[in-house]
């Protein structure tokens, strides 16, 4: 914490004000998830895979949900499909990215589940377009997953869907 200014208003009479700048440092420590974000640092999307059942899921989870067996790691393809897509008009509340920005739900190949996150370009991508991950350094000390971002296929984006397609 400093000290920026004393300020008083309205004359020597009036109020005084200190103004002052805080800022918060915090180290969390990454345990199990380790290998999520060494995978995002390596440009690869990790997802788990119970040694039990089989069962492959994202977001990663240290154990099955189903039989609650120690899952591993294992990269995705870095692929999937759009769900469903919005335009957002207002900055995320963590930062990180400027709006408007397309954000959208994508079912990831190679697992069962997926992410809502960013969308690379203007357009929102009709649902079942073709994506890709892509990964860029994330400004300044963001969170690593800011730096993750889709591409859309060529071809598959089509743009807003109309009120005759739905």
């Amino acid at each position: 914490m400093r000290a920026l200014a004393f300020v008083r208003e309205g004359g020597p009479d009036g109020p005084a004000f200190l103004e002052w700048e805080a800022s918060q440092r915090y180290r969390h420590a990454l345990g199990s998830a380790s290998p999520f974000y060494r995978g995002l640092e390596e440009g690869k999307l990790r997802a788990n895979r119970c040694r039990e059942c089989g069962a492959a899921w994202f977001p990663p989870a240290r154990f099955c949900r189903t039989d609650l067996a120690s899952a591993d790691w294992y990269d995705l393809p870095g692929t999937g499909r759009v769900t469903s897509a919005v335009v957002v008009h207002s900055p995320p509340p963590f930062g990180g990215w400027d709006a408007p920005y397309v954000l959208a739900a994508i079912r990831l190949d190679g697992t069962e589940g997926g992410i809502t996150h960013r969308v690379a370009g203007e357009d929102v991508p009709r649902h079942g377009a073709a994506v890709r991950a892509r990964f860029g350094a994330p400004q300044g000390e963001a969170h690593p997953l800011l730096g993750l971002f889709f591409e859309v296929a060529t071809g598959t984006a089509g743009g807003q869907t109309s009120e005759e397609e739905r």
